[in-house]
């Protein structure tokens, strides 16, 4: 009986911790690593690293990859240059939640603020989700070659509850805030890991319109995603482009596993949801 399901043998190792890299094996099994060095045991697979780096997995905390995984199996150019963890949501973009009436909508915003063709995104998305739930029900359920975790987006979320009033650049009422703060904790139930907007005057769709995110919603509702995840001691991620300066703000309540949702019965048995790899892709190459 093999003692590890995977080692991988006489890679370069580069641990992240600083050290001079050396030449060894790694041993995994039931997906953790149980030795680096020398291992003498056997395995199920081996993978012969020689002349090449074996190193962690490299965490890419601002990506637009909201569409692509929604239609592509490889998150490029990302998983070709050894990222293998994405965040999704950044800049309060995406498309979700969004209603059928404002799908046309969001794909002018993503194309004016990250230059996507329309084109793509039109005959790409299968726009088989509304709420946000269902949206990272749809990414969870899709082949892909890295892992992927996604944050609410604020422009969504505003053209969900106000519809033209938000890309009229409205202001949002009391009732609109308190609705928005509803669904924030409904992503935080739904496996969320953050909330992303915009404060920038430079992201606008294609005709020119600002983003709706420039609004004064934005400060309660985000408050309302953190004190939901900081209620429950989880780990979670707000971030805020301003005019002049990104600021990214994470905020370490404590440790939390990164799993898929269980069940969701209120925000108190909330888990955020990590979309981990999926079978890959055929011909996938893990080196």
């Amino acid at each position: 009986m093999s003692q590890f399901d995977l080692i991988i043998r006489g890679g370069t190792i580069v641990d992240g911790n600083g050290g001079v890299p050396i030449e060894g094996d790694v041993a995994i099994r039931d997906g953790k690593i149980l030795e680096v060095g020398l291992v003498s045991g056997t395995s199920h697979e081996e993978i012969d690293a020689r002349g090449k780096l074996v190193t962690p997995g490299f965490v890419d905390i601002h990506t637009h990859y909201d569409g692509q995984i929604t239609w592509s199996e490889r998150l490029s150019p990302s998983s070709t240059h050894g990222v293998t963890t994405v965040i999704m949501g950044n800049c309060g973009v995406g498309f979700s939640p969004c209603k059928p009436e404002d799908r046309a909508g969001l794909i002018r915003l993503l194309e004016g603020v990250e230059d996507i063709p329309e084109i793509v995104m039109t005959e790409g998305l299968p726009w088989n989700w509304e709420s946000f739930e269902s949206y990272l029900d749809a990414v969870s359920a899709r082949v892909r070659d890295i892992d992927v975790a996604a944050m609410l987006p604020h422009a969504c979320l505003r053209v969900y509850v106000m519809g033209e009033r938000a890309a009229a650049q409205e202001e949002a009422t009391a009732e609109d805030i308190a609705q928005m703060r509803s669904l924030a904790a409904d992503a935080v139930r739904a496996g969320a890991i953050g909330f992303g907007t915009s404060r920038t005057i430079f992201h606008r769709d294609r005709n020119g319109f600002r983003d709706s995110s420039l609004q004064n919603d934005v400060t309660p509702v985000a408050l309302q995603f953190i004190r939901k995840l900081a209620g429950r001691n989880l780990q979670g991620v707000t971030q805020q482009w301003n005019q002049r300066l990104a600021i990214i703000q994470v905020g370490r309540i404590g440790h939390h596993r990164l799993d898929r949702c269980g069940n969701a019965g209120g925000v108190e048995s909330a888990e955020i949801r990590l979309h981990g790899r999926r079978p890959r892709p055929a011909g996938y190459d893990r080196l």
